[in-house]
């Protein structure tokens, strides 16, 4: 098999500490895939604006980055999505790989051999499985008392409808976990009725998110009045904070590397 290489790609972060979470995913993936190039992209137009102009750090789109490799000589390419759920996002992926998949010259292809896309984090029932599994060893490092509330981003897209799922599973699980989003459903409202339901008064927060950004810093646990922390505390809860991405999970990691195999697994 020709030249070989796996391409990273994220939403992206702006916030120094965040790269800490891609860093610990690529050392991953290097370990588990020697010898074979690993390159980043990153889908958010105004996190690598955002970064050239602030740091000098320049990362490309997919599109960019996709057509450096091609001209690159490689031939063998897995595009790994490192998004949570199939949301536009990752959609919009797929019809750029799709596109590169398609290119042909006069004379054969002019393209790459194999080209293919490693699902996001939560793809089919199985991930959900084993997302709840990770928390629930997670739980196990917990006080009996305490509950985890997990805060996802969230979208407008019909697929956000994955965290509610994951939600639902978590509590047929009976597990001490309630995830809410920033954007969608489960609202922050849900997450505290569900709260108030089984009668909680610890929780620990903590993203559900690859990076501990914006939204984690300031959302979640920000001095300000409407964050996560502040109304929790204002309610009379005990609240304690884990900034932590599930970027720098392990567990959650090897989920998007047996992704990877699975592409490799299609070549």
């Amino acid at each position: 098999m020709g030249k070989n290489a796996i391409l990273l790609v994220a939403f992206g972060t702006t916030v120094k500490g965040g790269f800490t979470s891609y860093d610990f995913i690529e050392n991953k993936i290097r370990d588990t895939f020697p010898g074979i190039e690993i390159r980043w992209a990153y889908t958010s137009d105004f996190v690598r604006r955002k970064l050239a102009k602030r740091d000098g750090i320049y990362v490309d789109n997919p599109q960019l980055a996709l057509a450096k490799l091609q001209d690159e000589g490689y031939e063998h390419v897995v595009v790994q999505s490192l998004h949570i759920f199939p949301g536009s996002e990752y959609n919009d992926l797929k019809e750029i790989v799709c596109g590169f998949s398609l290119m042909k010259g006069a004379k054969g292809d002019i393209g790459f051999k194999k080209l293919k896309i490693g699902y996001p984090l939560l793809y089919g029932m199985e991930s959900y499985e084993k997302v709840a599994d990770i928390f629930k060893q997670q739980l196990a490092k917990e006080k009996e008392d305490v509950f985890l509330v997990l805060m996802g981003h969230g979208s407008n897209h019909p697929a956000t409808c994955s965290y509610g799922c994951l939600n639902d599973i978590f509590r047929h699980r009976c597990l001490r976990v309630i995830l809410g989003t920033v954007e969608g459903y489960p609202s922050f409202d849900e997450v505290k009725e569900d709260l108030k339901s089984v009668k909680a008064k610890k929780v620990k927060l903590m993203p559900f998110m690859i990076v501990a950004g914006d939204h984690a810093v300031n959302d979640l646990v920000g001095d300000d009045a409407d964050s996560w922390k502040s109304q929790l505390l204002n309610e009379g809860y005990e609240v304690e904070v884990s900034l932590v991405g599930l970027g720098e999970n392990e567990k959650i990691v090897n989920i998007y590397i047996d992704n990877i195999k699975k592409a490799y697994e299609e070549f």
